[in-house]
């Protein structure tokens, strides 16, 4: 028993005679213990003198029937799906509000690309870039020259690059040639 509950014990008279004999004689030759027990029991005779609650015995009944009734479920019985569909719903109303108010506003496609649906010029470059080289650096290449890739990556790596006219298309045979430092290949289709 530590020492707390023993003062407790002793203000209580809950100790066997015996024991109350032996802490009285240990309060005797304890200043400090003499003290806690005195401070001890000016707080509980402080209390039972106190103003108590007019109410007191319907604020207990109150809150012990809170205490005994049966714990409510914490999602409400509600089904896990319902909050997974209620997620879906959100995800999907984010995707729709993208496409449809922030897509259209991106912009027309960059130079240089055209998309796989459209028709392609009858005078086409197949050419393989540098695995190195970006596709931004491609746009810049192909932009001035008039070329737009109508097709690929292959597997290889291999584009097919479009031009309007076969003048053009001559032009950026040369200059594509003269670029071996992105340019490994390039030959007509």
């Amino acid at each position: 028993m530590d020492r707390d509950d023993a003062i407790l014990d002793y203000l209580q008279d809950r100790l066997a005679p015996e024991k109350r004999e032996a802490f009285e004689t240990s309060m005797a030759q304890d200043a400090s213990l003499a003290a806690e027990v005195d401070l001890m029991r000016s707080v509980r005779d402080e209390m039972a003198s106190g103003p108590t609650h007019e109410k007191a015995d319907a604020v207990w009944e109150q809150l012990s029937t809170a205490m005994d009734a049966p714990p409510q479920a914490a999602n409400e019985n509600r089904h896990p799906w319902v909050s997974v569909l209620q997620y879906a719903a959100v995800a999907a109303i984010a995707v729709a509000a993208w496409q449809f108010a922030v897509v259209p506003r991106l912009g027309d496609v960059p130079d240089g690309f055209r998309a796989a649906s459209e028709q392609s010029a009858g005078f086409v470059l197949q050419v393989k870039f540098e695995d190195s080289v970006t596709i931004g650096e491609i746009g810049t290449l192909l932009g001035p020259l008039g070329g737009t890739i109508s097709d690929g990556p292959s597997a290889l790596g291999v584009v097919r690059v479009s031009f309007t006219d076969a003048a053009l298309r001559d032009a950026a045979r040369e200059v594509l040639t003269a670029r071996s430092d992105i340019v490994e290949l390039v030959l007509d289709q």
